[in-house]
């Protein structure tokens, strides 16, 4: 059969093995992130990856551990801002800052999950090729189905993953715009908000 059937056997069972893990990844989100009140989700954000920022029941929880103790800023579904459980006043302008810093983290959430979501999607139809593979080598044994069908098949099913492989990464990088964004909302609510500015980790 030749090592040209040898090479997309092996590049078959690799994307099986790929897929597998993204739909495992798949289920598991899918059991932790159920609806838009985000349930629990978690990432480091800067600062020697000693900050973490958690949303969890509708509020954008930000958790830096320092050498001796631990500061966190919350700010609440009804965009209330909290640092070290305390609530701080806020006047409208300031409230309007802690609402578009909220919704944004919001947005970058939902569409980082949609992205790991058809990331798994991918996977999956990876893993469908890699079957496709496996089957096309037995289907070359006991029939008329040759090499080059073979990789015709496989051929035409990968073309079409990298093209939706194309799309997820150009949502990606929209997500990296909104982070920038996001980046420049935290210097205006530091400069808005003394009580943060006064936070040498925010």
């Amino acid at each position: 059969m030749g090592s040209s059937v040898t090479r997309i056997l092996t590049i078959g069972l690799a994307l099986l093995l790929v897929g597998s893990a993204f739909a495992g990844s798949r289920n598991r989100s899918r059991s932790r992130h159920r609806d838009r009140d985000w349930d629990h989700i978690s990432w480091q954000h800067g600062h020697a990856d000693r900050t973490s920022i958690d949303m969890k029941h509708g509020s954008v929880m930000i958790k830096h551990r320092g050498r001796r103790e631990t500061s966190r800023v919350e700010i609440t579904r009804d965009y209330e801002l909290y640092i070290d459980d305390e609530l701080v006043k806020t006047d409208d302008d300031q409230t309007k800052l802690l609402k578009q810093y909220h919704q944004q983290l919001g947005e970058i959430h939902d569409r980082a999950k949609e992205i790991g979501w058809e990331g798994a999607r991918i996977g999956a139809e990876g893993a469908k090729i890699g079957l496709v593979a496996g089957l096309g080598v037995l289907k070359m044994i006991f029939s008329d189905y040759s090499e080059d069908d073979l990789e015709d098949e496989v051929e035409l099913a990968t073309e079409k993953i990298e093209e939706r492989a194309e799309e997820l990464e150009e949502k990606a990088e929209e997500i990296e715009d909104m982070v920038d964004d996001l980046d420049y909302l935290t210097d205006d609510l530091r400069d808005a908000i003394p009580e943060l500015a006064a936070l040498d980790w925010f």
